[in-house]
C-alpha cells in the first residue's frame, strides 16, 4: 500500500494491526515524506523523502517567474527523491533517484 503521507500510512499501519495483518507478510506500507516518526514506528516505515530543499528553490523560482511573466506558460519540474527502505516493506537501504 503506498499511501499519499507518512502520517497516513502510519494511521494504515496502525488499522492492519487491529485487524491481526502482519507488515509486511500480509500486506507492505510505504509513505511519503519520510517524517521523523517513521523511523520510530513498529514496524519502521519504509518512506519516500522528497528533495524538500530543490521543491522550495524551484517553488520560488517558478514564483518570481510568474510575477514576471503572468503569460507564460506553465511548466513542469522534477526533483530528486530518496527511498528509505525500512521494515514495512522488507527493510534494505536508502536509494536515491532523480
Amino acid at each position: 500500500m503506498f499511501c499519499f503521507n507518512d502520517a497516513l500510512a502510519l494511521g494504515a499501519l496502525r488499522t492492519l494491526y487491529e485487524r491481526g495483518l502482519r507488515v509486511p507478510d500480509d500486506m507492505a506500507v510505504m509513505g511519503f515524506d519520510d517524517i521523523e516518526a517513521a523511523r520510530y514506528s513498529t514496524p519502521s516505515l519504509s518512506s519516500v523523502a522528497p528533495d524538500k530543499t530543490a521543491i522550495a528553490r524551484h517553488a520560488i523560482d517558478l514564483l518570481l517567474e510568474r510575477i514576471e511573466a503572468p503569460d507564460r506558460p506553465a511548466r513542469e519540474v522534477v526533483v530528486g527523491h530518496t527511498l528509505h527502505a525500512r521494515e514495512s516493506t522488507e527493510g534494505g537501504v536508502a536509494r536515491t533517484a532523480h
